[in-house]
């Protein structure tokens, strides 16, 4: 468990110092800048084998009709069905990765957004069966979403969201899975 958190903390630094070099990338053509959205959310993610949380922060300009790809910073948590995991003789289950990929979002009318996200992971899942054994293994796997995006208010106020998740890695666990996702936070 404590390297699950130093890991965190690590991953969370990277993302950190990585984003200022993406921000330039990441920004909308060099048109007219208005309705600059920054937004702190957290999300709720659901399945039917494994639940989680995020946190995130995204900045994006709210204004334009192009498709933008935000600057996003986020860290979170997921926690595995403890019942799929005794099925499969595992007695606990850590997993460490690092995650790349893009959320974009498609102005649909004032304060709605289209969301579309792909993503890849890899890492370590480290095993620890209910034999005592322990087995460490490559992880890679990738993320799809679908949803869509509520700023009601473009100046200060809540924000709502909703997606559809997918999931599918090489984990001896959840090898791929569907789920949703709830999101609430502030723009400001």
């Amino acid at each position: 468990m404590m390297m699950y958190k130093k890991s965190s903390y690590i991953l969370l630094t990277i993302a950190l110092v990585v984003a200022p070099f993406l921000a330039k990338a990441q920004t909308p053509s060099d048109s007219a800048m208005t309705e600059r959205i920054h937004m702190v959310t957290y999300t709720k993610n659901f399945s039917k084998r494994y639940e989680g949380w995020s946190i995130q922060y995204r900045e994006f300009d709210g204004g334009t009709d192009e498709f933008v790809i935000p600057i996003t910073l986020s860290f979170g948590s997921t926690r595995i069905d403890q019942t799929l995991l005794e099925k499969k003789d595992i007695a606990s289950l850590d997993t460490y990765s690092l995650g790349l990929g893009f959320d974009g979002y498609e102005r649909l009318g004032k304060g709605t957004y289209l969301n579309l996200g792909l993503g890849a992971m890899a890492g370590l899942e480290s095993i620890e069966t209910t034999k005592q054994q322990n087995i460490n293994r490559f992880l890679i796997g990738g993320t799809s979403k679908i949803g869509l995006l509520f700023v009601p208010f473009q100046e200060l106020g809540l924000v709502f969201g909703a997606n559809a998740l997918g999931r599918l890695s090489n984990s001896k666990a959840v090898r791929y899975d569907l789920g949703l996702s709830l999101e609430v936070g502030i723009n400001f």
